[in-house]
């Protein structure tokens, strides 16, 4: 029995997650019952655990919930062994200024700062001088009772594209997102950028070559790899992992839908009987 209690993906069994933050008896029972349980992306980890303990799960969340936020991202890529900017993390304004009282140096003016949570580019700030800074961090502040990090990065010439890799079960889908607005440096959708297809399709294979990598090393399954290619040399920089990311780009809700209940009978026929379904119409 398949388990889902995520709406999107198809099952013998779907069920909504709990609202009281607990698996009922009864569902504790069914899920004792599942060879594979499908949950949202983006759950409480809690669940997640719970029911990878039952059975395999998907998606796998392992490096989500080792490694949260923008700051997770940089020990996954280095763990990975793919390129990503230079970057320091800090705890807060107050460790900030610590380590500066010590002698630490910050990049030179432009630099990127970026709040540990938040999507669409909405708490990446480029700092031009030390009195926007101190106005970004100010804001941090603010968000600190959540979560006081922050990661600070040098600003990389890129062209104002970035390349999205968009990771669904086996399936590696790519876009680019090109900021043409005079003066926003973010190329999220959001934030006015536009979305092309097969702009340097040899830049597109070499960074699903590199998520390829990543995913490898961390099960990663579902989710989305922001990778920007430096000028004029074009090294690939990984920036950050979206486990919740927008579907434009890969054709909408109903593309979206039917690629990943695709991918999720493979993987279930994969976990329950170590082969995928091509495997067992071609035998060899």
């Amino acid at each position: 029995m398949i388990i889902s209690f995520f709406s999107l993906v198809e099952a013998n069994i779907v069920l909504p997650l709990p609202k009281t933050f607990i698996f009922s008896p009864e569902d504790i029972a069914l899920l004792k019952q599942a060879k594979a349980i499908i949950l949202p992306p983006i759950c409480k980890k809690y669940y997640y655990w719970f029911c990878k303990e039952i059975a395999p799960v998907f998606p796998s969340m392992d490096a989500r919930f080792h490694f949260p936020g923008k700051a997770g991202s940089t020990f996954v890529f280095e763990l990975a062994g793919v390129p990503y900017p230079p970057t320091k993390i800090f705890k807060g304004i107050e460790a900030l200024k610590a380590r500066m009282a010590k002698g630490e140096k910050l990049y030179p003016y432009p630099f990127v700062v970026k709040w540990q949570w938040g999507g669409g580019g909405a708490f990446v700030h480029l700092v031009e001088n030390e009195k926007q800074l101190w106005e970004v961090l100010l804001r941090f502040k603010g968000y600190k009772k959540r979560e006081p990090t922050f990661v600070m990065q040098p600003y990389v010439e890129h062209g104002q594209c970035d390349l999205r890799v968009v990771v669904i079960g086996s399936r590696f889908l790519t876009y680019w997102r090109c900021q043409e607005i005079k003066g926003e440096f973010r190329s999220n959708v959001s934030k006015g950028a536009k979305i092309y297809y097969h702009l340097d399709p040899e830049l597109e294979q070499k960074a699903i070559n590199l998520t390829k990598q990543i995913c490898k090393k961390t099960g990663i399954n579902l989710a989305a790899f922001d990778i920007i290619f430096s000028s004029p040399d074009k090294t690939p920089l990984f920036l950050e992992i979206n486990y919740g990311f927008g579907l434009q780009g890969i054709g909408g809700y109903q593309q979206y839908k039917q690629i990943l209940n695709e991918e999720v009978q493979r993987w279930v026929h994969q976990v329950i009987y170590g082969y995928s379904e091509e495997e067992e119409k071609c035998p060899k």
